[in-house]
């Protein structure tokens, strides 16, 4: 009990100690420091004539910042914005290998990361 009188007493004190903390009526005011602004990139670069894609991302922006609802788009719009995330949640967008690197890949996984002779082999059949 006494421990919590105190902690009361000596949060109070660093309040009204706090520069630019106005006093009102022995009542300290603490001012809130505004919140920073966003500093995240884009989910994908846009291209030129993507036009729908940099909406359906400003878009997927707003909805995730709280400025805009689903009501608030067409049928259109919404469609756009649940493709983008459904292609940025599965990692699609940042994969730039081709068909055969990617089997190469995914067959050395299964291969435990360190294929044998033989394995190559048929890995190099595989995913030709």
């Amino acid at each position: 009990m006494k421990l919590a009188a105190i902690g009361v007493v000596i949060a109070g004190a660093m309040i009204a100690a706090t520069p630019g903390a106005a006093q009102t009526a022995g009542v300290p005011v603490v001012r809130a420091s505004p919140a920073p602004a966003p500093t995240g990139s884009p989910i994908i670069p846009i291209a030129p004539g993507q036009e729908r894609l940099a909406r359906a991302i400003a878009n997927l922006e707003a909805l995730r910042q709280g400025r805009l609802f689903t009501s608030d788009l067409s049928p259109q719009e919404l469609q756009d914005v649940l493709d983008l995330e459904r292609t940025a949640r599965s990692g699609a967008l940042g994969d730039n290998r081709s068909f055969v690197q990617q089997c190469i890949d995914e067959e050395v996984r299964r291969n435990g990361g360190q294929p044998s002779r033989l394995a190559w082999e048929v890995i190099r059949l595989k995913c030709r």
